[in-house]
Order: C-alpha cells, then structure tokens, then sequence
C-alpha cells in the first residue's frame, strides 16, 4: 500500500493534460504450494531457495470448529481472501492454549499443509486483530487475561455495539433477516443446555448485528473485538453452563426492540448485556473483588426504564 499511494502521489502532483492514465500493476500473490520444510531446526526460507522441485503440497486439512454456523463462518473472522488466514485462527481457537504459551510455527505449518514462513505471517496477521500478542523478536505467544484487558475490551464493545444498534434500529425490519437466522442459532443452544456452542453462536449474532449496520469501518472494528473476546474466552476456558438461557434471553430482547425500531431501548439492553458479560469474565480472574467496582465508576450501571425508575423511587 505505501508503495501504491507513493505511486499515485508522484503521478498527481506532475500530472499534465497530455500525462498518461495512471495505471500500476500488481505482482503475483505469494503461492501457498510451496513445499513444507518444517523440522525443528530448520530454516524454513532457506530451505525453500535451494529445495528441488516438488509437487505441490496437500491442500490445506479443514479445521473443525464449533464455532462454525449455519452460513459458514465464525464469529470474529474479518472478511479475508486469504484461506490459510481464517484456518489459522480457527486452528488456534481449537487448540490448548494458556495465558503466555509461545505459538510454534513448524505444528502449525504441518497441520495446514503450508511452510512456516506463510504460517509466521499469519501469526502476525493474527496479532494485529489482537488474536496473540507480538513479542519484540518477532515470536507470537497467547495474551495474558487481567481484568484491565477485560475491562478494556469491554468499555470498546459497549459503546460501540451501541452505536451499531442504534443504526440497526433504524433500518427497518427487512434487514433484520440474517440476525433473525442467528438468534435462532442461539436459541437452539440454549435448548439444548449447549454451553460451548452458545458461546460461539452468541458472538455471531453479535457479529452479526454489526454487519446488519452497514457501517463497514465500525463493522470491522468489532469483529477484530471478537476476535479477541474469543481468545480470552478460550484461555479462561470459561464454563457457560449457567448462562444458556441468560445469553438467550438477553439476545431475544435486543432483537425485539431492533424489530420495534427502538435504538434507545436496544442501546439501553445491549448495555445490560456488556454489564453481565463483564462481570462474569472477570470472576474468573483472581482480582474480581476490585474489576466489577472499577468496570462501575469507569462505564456507570445501565439505564433503568421509566417504570422501573419509578418503582425504585417509591
């Protein structure tokens, strides 16, 4: 990109009637065939210079997810051409990780059937969507969970996920059919007392709804926010048990007010539910007796309905 915008700036700034079309041609994409050369010790890149020619690899092994619903594609996975890219996180997602574990290269080169330096760059992909963290030597390792990251992550979700809902609400009901698709997939889980699968599809609908928005850039910013929450999700191992119905319950209404064009009720419910979601992460940290405090004086508690206000007063 830096090389594309430099290009367009020399050709507008020295642009003339008779100047020529700009145009600029784009090299080939990096072939994802490469033999595997994954030991250990070895030097993947330099291996792949002076390797013979070989037949191509083995197309890339699928990667079961539970996160995976019905239109096929999981929560907190942005938009991306790049096939190796999305099983590389869902391998990640899939995997046994804890707080601070180094990513191997050469496991995860073997398993998709690609060369550690495809895989080394997608690790890097992956940490600028906050998926891992990025060491200073270049290395990738699982974040760390503390309540400032919950709290952090959170603070993002509530208000952003507000504003999208917002303009959710104002859409009109016709839009609202692919979300309907996904609260039906969290009320299936529920049912079924599914707790890690409500886990996943309750994210989707999240996603969802923010794709329903059609605001792309806000959009995408809270699914790299999912993408992390999942993580955060998956080191904690957290238990969901006790939750089904909650989370349920807790979607149907935000649905209900998006369908009854109601941004402020909606906005009101999509707080309720960042409310419970945080403190239910961060009683799985060891300082849960001073997160939900903080979470309270930073963010402030949920607006009660008028009604409600009333009844508290009398």
């Amino acid at each position: 990109m830096p090389l594309l915008r430099d290009a367009l700036l020399s050709w507008s700034t020295t642009w003339t009637s008779s100047a020529a079309p700009f145009s600029q041609t784009v090299g080939p994409r990096p072939r994802y065939e490469i033999p595997v050369n994954c030991g250990p010790e070895n030097d993947s890149v330099a291996l792949e210079s002076r390797a013979p020619a070989a037949s191509p690899a083995p197309a890339p092994t699928a990667i079961t997810s539970t996160a995976i619903t019905s239109c096929g594609t999981p929560p907190g996975a942005p938009t991306t051409s790049d096939p190796v890219l999305a099983m590389l996180r869902e391998a990640l997602l899939a995997g046994s990780h804890r707080p601070g574990d180094r990513i191997r290269e050469a496991p995860l080169a073997s398993e998709l059937g690609v060369s550690r330096r495809v895989v080394r760059a997608g690790l890097h992909a992956l940490a600028e969507e906050g998926l891992l963290d990025l060491q200073p030597g270049g290395g990738t390792v699982v974040p760390d969970v503390t309540a400032k990251d919950v709290l952090d992550l959170y603070a993002l979700r509530a208000g952003l996920g507000a504003l999208l809902v917002r303009r959710v609400a104002m859409l009109g009901g016709e839009q609202l059919a692919p979300l309907s698709a996904a609260l039906a997939e969290v009320r299936a889980a529920a049912r079924g007392n599914d707790h890690v699968r409500i886990r996943e599809v309750d994210l989707w609908f999240q996603d969802t709804l923010a794709r329903t928005a059609d605001l792309p850039q806000a959009a995408r910013t809270f699914e790299r926010l999912t993408a992390r929450l999942r993580m955060l999700v998956h080191v904690l191992d957290m238990d969901y048990s006790q939750a089904c119905d909650a989370i349920a319950r807790e979607d149907t209404v935000v649905f209900d007010a998006l369908r009854d064009a109601d941004g402020n009720e909606a906005a009101r419910l999509w707080r309720v539910k960042i409310e419970r979601c945080v403190r239910f992460m961060v009683a799985q940290l060891p300082d849960d007796d001073v997160a939900p405090h903080l979470w309270t004086t930073l963010a402030g508690r949920p607006r009660l309905r008028p009604e409600a206000s009333r009844g508290a007063a009398r």
